[in-house]
Formats: structure tokens, sequence, C-alpha cells
């Protein structure tokens, strides 16, 4: 089963394809303007989500009887490994490195899935951002144990600017998948970057806690073309 859900990262389909072509590094993408608001709007945001943190740590506490919070060892910029904190959502006995399709195969509490749809889990990297080592947007950091399996190049891709809290395929219908799955959104941020991308995926992204419907490639292509 785990290799047949591995087959696309080695098909000819076009979503791998011309991934030498995408622009890396844009002017935007690792300017010291953009690291520079990163990191200001994650420290204010982490100091007035903290008492949101520090709840939602208690009652993990309380619900999985471990450490609320741990840290998990993703992928960064240029494939430097970087520690990612989360609150713990699940009990101790999953696997950490367990994939959705893993976790669909049993059913967890109410607190775990309020955590996991709501996004709560995820407040901590906003220290993560205010250190330096993520972005409010970009693509989603993966673990080691799936990046080594996907071809080089789109992992050059994925890896050249600083991986976010949100980002095109976090907020698109893909996210019911994984990341492998659906390669042509990461693809398509990198090679657009901008302020005004950025500012529409943080705006979906609000939208789609509120309710608001995933994005699809095609509106993402409208957005960067307009």
């Amino acid at each position: 089963m785990q290799q047949s859900r591995f087959a696309r990262v080695n098909s000819a389909d076009e979503s791998w394809t011309s991934w030498e072509a995408v622009t890396l590094n844009s002017p935007w993408s690792l300017s010291l303007i953009r690291q520079g608001i990163d990191r200001l709007v994650a420290g204010i945001l982490a100091v007035l989500t903290l008492p949101v943190v520090v709840v939602c740590l208690a009652v993990s506490a309380v619900v999985f009887r471990a450490s609320p919070l741990f840290v998990q060892q993703r992928v960064g910029l240029n494939g430097r490994l970087i520690s990612v904190p989360k609150i713990r959502s699940l009990p101790t006995s999953v696997d950490s490195t367990a994939d959705k399709y893993a976790l669909r195969k049993d059913s967890y509490n109410g607190w775990s899935n309020l955590l996991r749809r709501s996004h709560l889990d995820e407040l901590p990297q906003l220290w993560s951002v205010a250190k330096g080592d993520m972005s409010i947007v970009g693509p989603r950091p993966e673990m080691p144990s799936l990046s080594s399996r996907y071809p080089a190049d789109f992992v050059k891709v994925r890896t050249s600017v600083r991986p976010g809290i949100t980002g095109a395929w976090q907020i698109s219908e893909a996210l019911a998948g994984l990341i492998y799955e659906a390669p042509e959104y990461d693809r398509e941020y990198v090679a657009t970057a901008s302020p005004r991308l950025d500012a529409w995926i943080l705006w979906r992204t609000v939208r789609g806690i509120f309710g608001g419907d995933p994005i699809n490639l095609t509106e993402l292509k409208a957005r960067t073309s307009g």
C-alpha cells in the first residue's frame, strides 16, 4: 500500500516535469524585507496567541497524559533540518511519522479532531518563524523520511524558500492528500512568489478557518497570472 501511494513520484505525470525550469529564490522569497516582516508579525502573533497555546497545552497534557509540546524534525531552507514545535494532538502510541492515510485507519477523540481540524496544534510554529527557520507563507515543511523519496528537482525547488505555516498547498483542495500527490501547488508558488500572492494566501487561510472553500489550481494560476 505504501509503495503504491509513492508510484506517482516516479511517474511521467506532467506535474513532475520541468522542475528545473522553475525560477528559484525570487527576490521576494528570500529578501531581508520579507524576513523582517515575517519575524515581526510572527513575534507579535506568538505573544497574542500565547494564552490560547497555554490552554491547549494544558488540555493536551490532561487528555494524553504526556508532554503536551513535542518537536519534530522537518526539512527547511536548502535542505537543512529544522525543529518544528507542535501541540500534541494524538496519543503517544501513534507513530509521529505516520502520514494522513495511516492516521485515517483509526478514530481519535474530540480533542484530537478539534486541534487538527482547526490547526491550533500548529500555533507554536509562530516561534519558528520568529526564529527565522520558517516563513508565515511557504511550502509545508516535510518530514525527512518522506522528502528523501521525492525527485531531487522537486526537493530542490521546495527547499529553495523557507517553509511556511500556511501556503498554496495548505489551503488547497489537495490538503486531504499528501504533498507529493499535488506538487503543482508548490511549484506554482515558488515560481511566482510575491507580496500580493502571500497576502491572498493569508486571506484565504483566514477565510478557510471560518468555513471558506479551499482553493484549486485554476484559482491559484489565475491569481499568479493576473
